[in-house]
């Protein structure tokens, strides 16, 4: 199995209003970029109730969506990140989310710091690939903003993922993880997972070393957007970070960033 697998940061619309950026400008960036990249399944973040309405209409001849929001008990409503996957691709068999502070299970507020008080939280599923029927465990999120949850709270991924894949599929972990690679929480991440970045080969590293462009970098200012993975059966061919523009402008103040993963048959 073969397939391009990615994370991105959209930008939610209402956060913008000046001229360059608003998302009637913007919007057009996106959905190209999008289609550009061309992910076959991927985590989003910063996906509010119009881009989600948005998102679903423009693409969903090749894609389906499905988001959770953290600030409700059912998952459902504004403030999501979520999953994408191209329907002729993968189904998708399970889902699950939780919420990032010491109650998973409970809508709730943990992200709390200088940097503004947040609920914060992943969703997980389980997808088929169509042709070789192979399965995949894949976990979204879009991390604690504020730097002492973030760090505190790192292991609880590892643990949901635990609990959420308990067959031991391969395993992927994408999002905006508001962490730079030398802190605590990305090591705890590489404890357990491996950093995509770093395990594809030299010659196949594409873009920018930085995810993070705050649109206007074109090299990119921070990387704080990963891709994780685990699993013997998975290994990575290739790695981006895109610093294109689109009709002149950033589609987000992110930079879509996706790889290239094989996954061989367990013998």
């Amino acid at each position: 199995m073969i397939f391009t697998l990615g994370t991105y940061n959209l930008r939610m619309e209402h956060l913008d209003t000046g001229r360059d950026n608003r998302w009637e400008v913007r919007k057009p960036r996106l959905m190209e970029s999008l289609r550009h990249v061309g992910f076959d399944l991927a985590g989003l973040q910063e996906v509010n109730s119009r881009m989600q309405r948005e998102l679903s209409e423009e693409l969903a001849d090749d894609y389906s969506f499905w988001f959770f929001s953290p600030y409700s008990q059912t998952g459902e409503g504004d403030k999501a990140h979520g999953i994408m996957f191209r329907k002729s691709l993968f189904e998708i068999l399970e889902r699950r989310f939780f919420w990032i502070s010491d109650t998973p299970d409970v809508c709730s507020l943990a992200d709390v710091g200088p940097n503004g008080n947040y609920r914060r939280g992943g969703c997980c599923a389980v997808l088929r690939h169509r042709a070789s029927r192979d399965r995949l465990f894949l976990m979204c999120t879009h991390a604690c903003y504020n730097k002492k949850p973030n760090a505190r709270f790192a292991p609880l991924y590892r643990m949901m993922e635990e609990r959420f894949n308990a067959e031991n599929l391969p395993s992927f972990f994408v999002g905006d993880m508001n962490t730079t690679p030398e802190t605590d929480a990305s090591r705890t991440f590489r404890e357990y997972w491996h950093d995509a970045h770093d395990q594809a080969p030299l010659s196949t590293r594409y873009g920018t070393e930085n995810t993070y462009n705050a649109y206007k970098s074109p090299a990119g200012i921070s990387r704080i957007d990963y891709i994780y993975f685990r699993g013997t059966s998975v290994g990575v061919e290739s790695y981006r970070s895109d610093p294109s523009l689109y009709f002149g402008g950033y589609p987000s103040d992110h930079f879509p960033v996706s790889s290239v993963i094989r996954i061989n048959p367990e013998r």
